[in-house]
């Protein structure tokens, strides 16, 4: 075997197969060429598979590398799942389901009415209130409870019931206690609340009990300990609890307000839509929660960005 033959032979990915006469043939990573290890020299793509043969192979090469660019895929998983919409569309009772076009004119005309803006602002301030109350509120007694042994355990099955009890069955029994108007802020605290607290106290009870002991020796003011040791432990426990709790929080809220039925709020419009069989302001609404989702989970990890990278420079947490 020549030098030229064992550069390809050793450049190529995929397995060999030994042929009759002893020959190996080598298929390269892309499909480019076909080498042969005994002195028959290199072979395209039209001398094994022919003309025909070779042409499809380049296109499928083609398609590969255009599937491979930068929002391919997520644009033909998007058009599959409009196909599929157009067609249950096509193939359903209009008082039963609403097509792409249908909710997009809902959508639209929901747009140009001041109820709608006002429905979101007032669902929206609601749980932005819950999230901050139940995140500032965790760190809080997820600290106290770091040091506090007796009143971790004197919480554990409050948290413990948080985590397990179900949002409808919580938001009938809220509603015996604060009027319905407040329903999404207790019902985002009630979701956000045990994510936080069980965060802090995992990232406390991570840090290295050596550093502790060294800085308790070295008698460390406890501002100094807190910004070297805790904050750069605790902070990725946390941040990760953020990018978390936003959507549950966001849909846990609008569950308590369909339930609960608060005046301008996005549930009340989604129970009015239904209760009139209004399928079109259904979906429209329905798509109008989606896209206010993805926006908060986008800015909430913008904000969780830009404090890693603050955290960082700051404090040395590397995340």
């Amino acid at each position: 075997m020549d030098s030229e033959h064992v550069w390809n032979a050793r450049a190529c990915a995929a397995p060999a197969w030994d042929t009759a006469d002893g020959k190996a043939l080598y298929f390269a990573g892309a499909c480019d060429k076909l080498v042969l290890s005994k002195g028959c020299g290199t072979w395209g793509q039209s001398d094994i598979f022919g003309k025909a043969g070779g042409r499809t192979m380049q296109r499928f090469t083609r398609w590969k590398a255009f599937a491979q660019r930068r929002g391919v895929k997520p644009a033909i998983a998007a058009a599959f799942w409009l196909l599929l919409w157009t067609f249950l569309d096509a193939r359903l009772p209009g008082v039963l389901f609403a097509g792409p076009l249908r909710t997009a004119k809902s959508l639209l005309t929901l747009l140009g009415t001041e109820t709608c803006w006002r429905s979101l602002a007032g669902t929206l301030g609601q749980i932005a209130a819950g999230f901050l109350l139940a995140f500032s509120v965790g760190l809080a007694l997820g600290a106290l409870c770091y040091r506090m042994q007796w009143l971790r355990t004197l919480l554990l099955p409050v948290v413990q019931g948080m985590k397990s009890v179900p949002v409808a069955c919580f938001v009938i029994v809220a509603l015996i206690w604060t009027p319905s108007s407040r329903i999404a802020v207790l019902l985002s605290a009630f979701v956000v609340f045990p994510i936080t607290y069980q965060s802090v106290l995992s990232g406390l009870s991570a840090v290295d009990r050596g550093l502790l002991e060294m800085a308790q020796v070295f008698r460390m003011p406890f501002l100094r300990r807190l910004r070297f040791l805790y904050i750069p432990q605790v902070a990725p426990f946390v941040l990760s609890s953020c990018r978390v709790s936003v959507g549950m929080c966001w849909k846990a809220g609008i569950a308590g307000e369909i339930i609960g039925l608060p005046r301008f709020s996005v549930g009340e419009q989604l129970y009015l839509a239904k209760l009139y069989l209004n399928t079109g302001d259904l979906f429209a609404w329905t798509l109008l929660i989606v896209a206010v989702s993805i926006c908060m989970e986008r800015l909430v990890l913008w904000a969780v960005d830009r404090a890693r990278v603050w955290l960082e420079d700051a404090y040395g947490c590397h995340f």
